[in-house]
This record gives C-alpha cells, sequence and structure tokens, in this order.
C-alpha cells in the first residue's frame, strides 16, 4: 500500500492483476497457544515492526546526504512511518476559515460605545469644564492686570463694532511724530562767535605776512634754488658756472639758498599758522553754514520767509568768504547787525522748543507702541480662548446628538454583533480544541521516532557489530547513541577510540549504514517481542560484504529463536546459506517456496516441495537414494562447511592459529591440511576443556584414518569429479562419511558456544 502511494498509483490499480484486472485480498492465518488456526485482522500499528522491506533500508541508507529537516522523515521512514507523516502534514495549522469566530462587528461596536462613552462623560462634565474654561479666562486677564476682569479686557481691547483703547493707541501712533532738528540756542550763539573769532585771527595773521612780502619772494628763491640742486648741483643753475674748477664761481648758490632758509624760520612758523587759521575759519563758517541752513528750512515750513529773519537768511552769499553771515551794509561791531543776530536766535530758540517737545513725544510714542503690542498679543490669546470656549460648546451639543441617535443609527450593528458573538461562542471552544489537537498530534509525530527509538541503543549496537563480526575490535561500536529529538544526530562510539562521540552519518560506509538500519528495525522488534518478522527482498538491500554476518546473526544465533522468519530473496545462494546453517530441528521447522514463470496462462507457479539445500541432508538424501556419488559430492562441501565452522569456533575460543601446508605461493591450504591441522590443534590444546572437544575429534580422526585403500578423501575428491568407468563406492564407507556429518551437525559448534 506505501509502495502504491509513493509510485502515485491507485491501490487498486496496483494490486489488480494485469490480465484478470482484478484482485483478491490476502488471508493470512496464524497458529494461537491452543493450536487453531485463526484469521489475522489487518492492523498497521500492531505489525508495522513485523516487516523489515527493502525500500526502508535503502533509504535510510541515503540519510546523510540530506537535509536536517529530512532526517527525521527518513527515520520515521526506516519505521514505516511515511503514511502518518503524510497524514499529520496534511493537516492544517488552523481552521479559522472554517469557522465563524471573527469580532469585527463586535470591535466596531465597542469602539462605537467607547465614543459614546466619551460623549456622555463629556456631557456629563460640562459644569466643570465650562468652570475650568471660565477661570482660564480669569486668569488671563489677570495677568495683563490685577483686578481686571476678563470682560473688561476684552472691552478694553475692542471690536469693530466697539472700538476702544487699541483703536486709539492705533490712531495716536498713525500720526507723524515732529521731528527733532537738533538746533540750539546757545550752540547758534557760540557758532557765531567762533566764525567772527576765527575771521579776525585770519584777518591779523595775513596782515603781518603782508608786511613780510620781500622776506616772501627769497623764500621762494632759495626753495626754487634747491631744488635744481639734484640735476644742476656740479654748477650754478643761473649762470652755468661750475661749482668747482679753475673758474669756479664766487659762492656756492645752494650754499647760500640753505643759510637764507634757515634765516625765514619765522616767516614759516607764520605761514603754518595762516594755514591753521584758514582751516579754522573754513571750518567754523562750514558749522555756522550747517545751523543756518536748518533755520532757513525752518524758516520755510513755517511761511516766515518775508520776516527779518526770512529775509537774512535768504540773502545769505553762497560763497563762504570773509564774515559772509553779515550784510553788505552791515559791518562787525554795528548794532542792526547785532539786532539780527538776536533776530536768529531767537527763532533757534523756538526750533530748541520744538525739539524738546519732540523728545517727549517719542518717549510717550514708545510707551503707546508697548501697550499696542500688549494689547494686540491679548487680543490673539482671547480670540484662541474664545475658540477653545465656542469648540467645546459645539462638541457638547454634537455629543448629545449622538446620545440622542446611537441605537437608530447603530440598529443593523448592533444585531449583526450579537449574532457574531453567538456564532463566535459556538466556534470557538472547536478553534481551541483543534488548536490542541493539532499541537498534540505534530508534537506526538515528532516525538514518535525518539519514542521508537527510546531503549535500542544496546541491542542495535549488539546486532550491528555481529552483522559486521569481521571488522577490525577497533572499528567495531563501543557505544551508540540515537537520536530522541526529530533534528538530532546518530552518534556512534569506536572501541578504538572510546572517548570521540561521532555522527555516524558521516563516518560510516553505505553498507554500513545499512547494516545500522537493519540493525534498528530488528532491535525494535526484539523489544516489541515480535512473534513474526518478514524480510521482504531485505537482503538485496545489503551487499554481499555484509550478508554473511547479516545470515549469521538473524539465522545461527540465539536473538530470534523464538521469532518466525519469513524471507523473500532473489538470491538462491543465500537460501542455501541459510539452510546450511540452521540446527537441524530449525531446519525441519522451515519451509521454501519457489515462485516459478508462468507457463504462457499468466498463473504464476508456487513450488512448496522444495528439497533443503543442506549440503547434509542433501547426503542423506543422496544416500537412501542409493546414489553414493552423489552422497560424496554433497559431503565433500559440507566437510568444507564444518572446517571452516570448527576453525571459527576455535577461534571466538582464543585457538584459532595453526600450521598449514601449502602447495606453493598464492595457493590455498587443502581442506584435508584443513581438518588435519585443526584435529591436530584440538588434540594439542590440553588446556581447552569443552563438551563438543572430544566428538569434533573423533569425527575428523573417523574421516582421516579410514586405511587407505579405501582412503575417504579420495572418495570425496572421486565424488566431486566426473570419471567414466569407475567402480562403485563402498556403500558402507559413504554411510559412514554421512553418519559422522550428521553427528558434527548435530554438535552446536557456534562462536562463542
Amino acid at each position: 500500500m506505501e509502495e502504491a502511494e509513493a509510485k502515485r498509483i491507485a491501490l487498486a490499480t496496483y494490486l489488480s492483476n494485469l490480465h484478470e484486472r482484478r484482485y483478491a485480498p490476502p488471508v493470512l492465518q496464524a497458529t494461537d497457544h491452543q493450536g487453531q488456526l485463526v484469521v489475522v485482522a489487518a492492523n498497521l500499528d500492531a505489525y508495522r515492526f513485523c516487516f523489515i522491506e527493502k525500500n526502508r533500508i535503502d533509504n535510510f541508507s541515503r540519510i546523510a546526504a540530506r537535509p536536517n529537516a529530512d532526517k527525521a522523515a527518513l527515520i520515521a521512514t526506516l519505521f514505516g512511518m511515511e503514511k502518518f507523516n503524510e497524514f499529520v502534514n496534511n493537516f492544517n495549522e488552523n481552521m479559522d476559515g472554517q469557522l465563524n469566530i471573527s469580532n469585527q462587528k463586535r470591535l466596531l461596536l465597542t469602539a462605537r460605545r467607547t465614543a459614546l462613552a466619551n460623549d456622555t462623560a463629556l456631557v456629563d462634565g460640562e459644569a466643570e469644564s465650562l468652570a475650568a474654561i471660565a477661570a482660564e479666562e480669569e486668569a488671563l486677564s489677570g495677568n495683563y492686570a490685577q483686578d481686571l476682569s476678563y470682560a473688561d479686557l476684552k472691552a478694553l481691547i475692542g471690536s469693530p463694532e466697539a472700538p476702544s483703547r487699541l483703536a486709539e493707541l492705533n490712531v495716536i501712533l498713525n500720526a507723524l511724530p515732529p521731528a527733532v532738528l537738533g538746533i540750539v540756542r546757545a550752540n547758534l550763539e557760540q557758532q557765531y562767535s567762533d566764525a567772527t573769532i576765527a575771521l579776525q585771527s585770519q584777518t591779523a595773521l595775513a596782515a603781518d605776512l603782508a608786511g613780510r612780502a620781500n622776506d616772501v619772494s627769497f623764500k621762494d628763491l632759495y626753495g626754487a634754488v634747491l631744488a635744481l640742486q639734484p640735476t644742476q648741483g656740479d654748477h650754478c643753475p643761473a649762470c652755468d658756472t661750475p661749482l668747482a674748477g679753475p673758474n669756479p664761481v664766487h659762492t656756492d648758490p645752494y650754499e647760500k639758498a640753505t643759510a637764507g632758509l634757515a634765516g625765514l624760520k619765522e616767516l614759516a612758523a607764520l605761514q603754518e599758522r595762516i594755514k591753521e587759521a584758514d582751516a579754522k575759519f573754513a571750518d567754523a563758517s562750514r558749522a555756522l553754514r550747517a545751523q543756518l541752513n536748518i533755520l532757513g528750512r525752518f524758516i520755510e515750513a513755517n511761511n516766515e520767509t518775508a520776516t527779518p529773519a526770512g529775509r537774512y537768511l535768504a540773502a545769505l552769499p553762497q560763497q563762504l568768504n570773509g564774515s559772509w553771515w553779515a550784510l553788505p551794509e552791515a559791518l562787525p561791531g554795528n548794532p542792526e547787525q547785532q539786532a539780527k543776530l538776536d533776530v536768529i536766535l531767537e527763532v533757534a530758540a523756538r526750533i530748541e522748543a520744538q525739539d524738546n517737545a519732540g523728545r517727549a513725544a517719542a518717549q510717550e510714542r514708545q510707551r503707546n507702541i508697548a501697550e499696542r503690542d500688549s494689547l494686540l498679543q491679548y487680543q490673539l490669546l482671547i480670540q484662541a480662548q474664545d475658540a477653545k470656549r465656542q469648540n467645546y460648546s459645539q462638541s457638547v451639543i454634537d455629543a448629545r446628538q449622538r446620545i440622542a441617535d446611537f441605537e437608530v443609527n447603530n440598529g443593523q450593528l448592533i444585531n449583526e454583533a450579537a449574532q457574531e458573538l453567538e456564532d463566535s461562542n459556538r466556534d470557538t471552544p472547536i478553534q481551541a480544541a483543534y488548536a490542541t489537537f493539532y499541537g498534540l498530534i505534530r508534537r506526538y509525530r515528532n516525538q514518535l521516532p525518539a519514542t521508537l527509538m527510546a531503549g535500542l541503543n544496546d541491542r542495535a549496537m549488539m546486532l550491528y557489530n555481529e552483522f559486521n563480526t569481521r571488522d577490525l575490535d577497533a572499528d567495531k561500536l563501543h557505544a551508540l547513541h540515537l537520536p530522541l529529538t526529530a533534528d538530532g544526530k546518530i552518534e556512534i562510539v569506536f572501541r578504538g577510540n572510546q572517548q570521540t562521540r561521532i555522527d555516524a552519518l558521516k563516518i560510516l560506509s553505505e553498507g554500513h549504514v545499512r547494516c545500522l538500519g537493519l540493525a534498528i528495525l530488528l532491535a525494535k522488534a526484539l523489544s516489541l517481542d515480535s512473534p513474526l518478522i518478514v524480510f521482504d527482498d531485505a537482503i538485496n538491500a545489503i551487499d554481499s560484504d555484509h550478508r554473511r554476518g547479516i545470515r549469521e546473526t538473524i539465522f545461527e544465533s540465539d536473538h530470534f529463536q523464538g521469532t518466525q522468519l519469513i524471507v523473500t530473496c532473489h538470491s538462491h545462494e543465500f537460501i542455501k546459506d541459510i539452510q546450511n546453517g540452521l540446527t537441524p530441528a530449525r531446519r525441519n521447522d522451515s519451509q521454501v517456496y519457489l515462485f516459478l514463470n508462468h507457463n504462457g496462462n499468466h498463473q504464476p507457479r508456487v513450488n512448496g516441495n522444495t528439497a533443503s539445500r543442506s549440503y547434509v541432508e542433501m547426503a542423506r538424501r543422496a544416500k537412501d537414494e542409493l546414489n553414493d556419488r552423489g552422497a560424496l559430492d554433497a559431503s565433500r562441501k559440507a566437510v568444507e562447511m564444518f572446517s571452516e565452522k570448527i576453525w571459527k569456533w576455535l577461534a571466538s575460543h582464543e585457538h584459532g592459529q595453526m600450521k598449514l601446508i601449502l602447495a606453493g605461493y598464492g595457493a590455498e591450504p587443502a581442506l584435508r591440511h584443513v581438518c588435519e591441522a585443526l584435529r591436530s590443534k584440538l588434540q594439542s590444546a590440553n588446556t581447552f576443556a569443552h563438551d563438543h572437544k572430544q566428538p569434533i575429534i573423533d569425527a575428523l580422526g573417523r574421516i582421516r584414518d579410514i586405511p587407505a585403500q579405501n582412503n575417504v578423501w579420495n572418495y570425496l575428491n572421486k565424488g566431486t569429479h566426473e570419471e567414466a568407468d569407475r567402480d562403485d563406492f563402498e556403500s558402507e564407507r559413504v554411510e559412514e562419511v554421512v553418519m559422522t556429518l550428521e553427528e558434527l551437525e548435530a554438535l552446536n559448534i557456534r562462536p562463542n558456544r
């Protein structure tokens, strides 16, 4: 069934006969403890480990090449769990898609009820909230001015319909403030005085300089001569007479110019003072002119150009030469001049008074700006506060309306939520039960390999070592650790390195891995006391190097003495070796069936009367049929088999070393020499005591000690090879050989026995 599913073929199609197009289900009968025949009912769980097929062992041998996630599945395959794995994997993680467990309607209704609860709380807290808003308003007005109410603050700010202090300040600040001209009466009077004194000083110095006009000419002359010295320094610049030589000038003009300039130092100082006086007069004139220009603009602005002061200012010349501030008819010291100065100073006094008033107005303007800015800031705060009150009042109105309309607007949702709750109450336990079931079955599936492996370590290791009995002792297992979890590893410890645990799938060959898989399956069957084990072509999954050890372990050891063994196999040699390894009692309790090809009718032929291929039985059967040659032929093969068994038996008791005669290099030891060496070894092993020792010596002696003219070895050799016109064998001697072999077969000469 599992093989059909693995090949994706319908079971009915897979089992049906190609020509009959049908199949009859097999019927299995067994003998119970009372010896009665009973029909065995199919039960995969009960008989899973009764079957060991080739596919399980083949898959297990390739487990090392699989990802970790697949190794647990392959271990499950080893135990026949493929179908159960597939069964578990076909379950969804949940069945929510088939259940009505949604809570969307209830969540939506809950959200709306939560909003309704917020609306109710908003309405219930209206008075408290309004009181808090009023407190905020009073705190706002109190911050502007102590004991000022919020209403008074709003009135102070005003509105377009009822302007108040803010509008008044805007009107005041929109008016242009008077300009400050910077005229001071005393300063203007001082500037007149400064200009007059500068002019007088300039005039006096100019008179002094005029009295020394000649000195000025010599000074200029001397300066000109010295200026020519760099270019005309070797002769006189006036007469071109050399300064040196046979006819030099009488007086060096450059020395005379230098001496003359030294005597005119006083004139130079006077000229410097005149320059300073000119500069001082120019500064005083410009300063006075700037002040008088301001006065002129003031006169024009006040339409006073016709006044004496206006006429005076208008008549002033543009050039600032001499006493330009005095009219031509007015001379310094003239009373009329003084009268005009008084008129100008009076205008300056008026401007000074106006400037003082402008400065006071500017200070007042700054105070008004500060007050206006403060009111503008509070105007914004009041607008925000009023908006807060208005928004809150509107939210209360809206909340009252939503409370009134809730049941009507959400009637359908309320009904849907109620139905959803009913469906959820019905399906939620199903969801929880499925989740529990899913977790349990997955956990059971994941833990099943470990459960199947539990307690198998020692028994599987023992079987593995017996399968590989011909390996070096260091290469046999000291310990085996089967995995207890899905992602665990199969770890082994070799006898030659007992301190190191190794991943078995990394170190073992494919043949050894197959042996390990078979050992685990057999160990599990033994742990369950399985009464039956079916080897379904399992031997073909084992390489020839290990078949002997497996055959001897299964069919010649005591591990499966109480187990019925059924073997399907294509190897006739393997069946022959099994029959020769069985004791007579177990061989007599066994049966071989041959499945032969059909004769054209597509019906398989089954031969259930197959004679045993045991050499001893074949020899006895031939002797009973008076076929001495056939008996000797089978006897020769039996002697070869028994010599090997006896040698192996001696080796298991540490007496396996013997001296043999070889015919030459590379030759095999002759069978007779092996038998003689075995008998000699047993006779000389004085310290070796065993119940089978003397019977074996006697049997080997009877074969060896027959008289030469009737030499058994001659019989055995002739019985093996064809020879024409040969005399008949002595029947008594042939019988003696067969009986001797039957005696040997009756002995338990298995290793370690």
